[in-house]
């Protein structure tokens, strides 16, 4: 047997015998491996949850530290979707008109808002919501 034999370590497979696997398949199991346990625990690609997800962020620009009035105004939108189709199978009702909430609660005077949003069962329930702070 010489040194550099290409066969050495591998069984013949007519006998129904395994191979050792080669380094790049070792590496593509390895990477497969940390894509999933990257996904699976929320640090991923995929920035939201796949379950449920709440998050606030502010929709004008920020505020800090400024009066943003005494009324509180808040309108959503809601959203179904059916992701498993090549058809886009959605419905979206209500609104989130930031003139709309401001006349439906009083408020003559928007002195800031947020947005925030809410996500069931891999985004296939999403509720859009904003809410204004003015006069």
């Amino acid at each position: 047997m010489a040194i550099n034999d290409p066969y050495v370590g591998r069984v013949d497979r007519d006998h129904g015998s395994w191979e050792r696997p080669r380094p790049l398949m070792r590496r593509y199991n390895l990477f497969g491996v940390a894509l999933v346990a990257a996904l699976v625990s929320g640090c991923g690609v995929v920035s939201r949850g796949l379950l449920y997800t709440d998050t606030v962020q502010p929709l004008c620009r920020d505020l800090r530290g400024a009066d943003l009035g005494s009324k509180v105004g808040a309108g959503s939108s809601k959203r179904m979707q059916i992701p498993t189709t090549q058809i886009d199978l959605s419905a979206e009702w209500d609104s989130r008109a930031i003139g709309d909430i401001a006349r439906k609660h009083g408020i003559s005077v928007v002195h800031g808002c947020d947005s925030r949003r809410q996500s069931y069962v891999f985004g296939i329930w999403r509720r859009d919501e904003v809410i204004i702070y003015g006069e």
